[in-house]
């Protein structure tokens, strides 16, 4: 509240307006890919429910979390845009993923069986998933050979799953000099035409230094995190984020002034 804000010391203020600057320029550079707006850890901490809504008016098709839990605040915040989880979740949340009209990240036979096991509890077919494929960064991901294996793990869960996307992730796009993220799309590009996909998948890899530094990473859309908030995702790409607009600004009062003499120490 404004007498909450009023006995603070320090406060933050976050500008609405840039973030929707930050996704209307992001559009611009990426055309003819769409923007999907990255919105976990409560949107970089700017506010994840008004965050979303900024740029999805800004023309953002899309919004990424990191947690079930948070695609389920957008969703009772009554926010009705496609949420990607950007990574399988305990077996326990594939409930709340079916319950909420989530789109899942899958990589692993044991929690694809899951989410299709919550979707015939509730029901529901054609809960949306996308196959994550470990191209070289060493997180999460199903390994570049195991890619049609899973794609059949989850055909086999048909009607109760539907894959509508295969994505990775790019580990030094923020240096673009590095040759490591045009070997990262090569295996990509084989892994996915080894998928034999139907028309109309979704195929993504670019985060924020992604879209702005290697446009054949761009693909179907660009996962966009700190890029949206008006911060560059690093100094290789400093030079291409002078139109960004950073959206947050701290502020503090001064809570004490003091006179010392001079060669006085201090704490």
């Amino acid at each position: 509240s404004d007498a909450d804000a009023s006995a603070r010391w320090a406060w933050a203020d976050v500008d609405l307006d840039a973030i929707a600057h930050n996704v209307e320029h992001l559009r611009s550079v990426v055309a003819p890919s769409a923007v999907w707006a990255v919105v976990k850890a409560n949107g970089y901490g700017h506010g994840a429910v008004e965050v979303a809504r900024a740029a999805m008016d800004a023309g953002a098709q899309g919004l990424c979390v990191a947690l079930a839990g948070e695609g389920a605040q957008l969703r009772v915040a009554g926010i009705d845009a496609p949420i990607l989880v950007l990574s399988e979740q305990p077996v326990a949340a594939a409930d709340d993923i079916v319950r909420f009209r989530l789109m899942a990240t899958v990589y692993t036979v044991a929690f694809i069986e899951a989410l299709a096991s919550a979707a015939r509890a509730r029901r529901v077919e054609g809960v949306p998933v996308h196959l994550k494929i470990d191209t070289g960064m060493q997180r999460v991901g199903v390994a570049v050979d195991g890619a049609v294996a899973m794609v059949a793990a989850v055909r086999a869960q048909a009607p109760a799953l539907r894959l509508v996307g295969v994505f990775t992730h790019l580990a030094m796009a923020d240096e673009p000099a590095d040759p490591f993220t045009a070997r990262q799309l090569a295996v990509f590009d084989d892994a996915v035409d080894a998928l034999s996909l139907p028309p109309g998948v979704l195929v993504h890899a670019a985060n924020s230094a992604g879209a702005l530094a290697h446009p054949g990473a761009r693909r179907s859309f660009v996962r966009a995190g700190i890029a949206i908030y008006g911060v560059s995702p690093g100094h290789g790409v400093d030079a291409l984020c002078g139109a960004l607009r950073p959206a947050m600004s701290v502020s503090a009062r001064v809570s004490y002034v003091k006179r010392v003499a001079a060669g006085s120490r201090i704490s």
